[in-house]
């Protein structure tokens, strides 16, 4: 590998701990806000945020496997 794709790998890997990092933070807040009862709330709304907390917790992980990918291809190279 060159050292110019060992920078951008590791640009992506940096990137792609931001994006999960923020993807389970923003699955901790839906989770917790379909738990949290209050006046009006259906059950199609807490449906709602159960599903989409645990779409960002999958992709999240998809994207920790990514980087789990990466890290091996760079000390492969290396």
């Amino acid at each position: 590998m060159s050292k110019e794709m060992i920078k951008d790998t590791k640009d992506k890997i940096a990137d792609f701990k931001r994006f999960s990092f923020v993807l389970l933070s923003l699955s901790v807040f839906l989770y917790i806000g379909s738990m949290i009862p209050f006046e009006g709330k259906e059950t199609i709304d807490r449906l709602a945020l159960l599903i989409t907390s645990y779409v960002s917790i999958g992709i999240a992980l998809l994207f920790y496997r990514k980087i789990s990918k990466w890290k091996k291809q760079l000390n492969e190279g290396s």
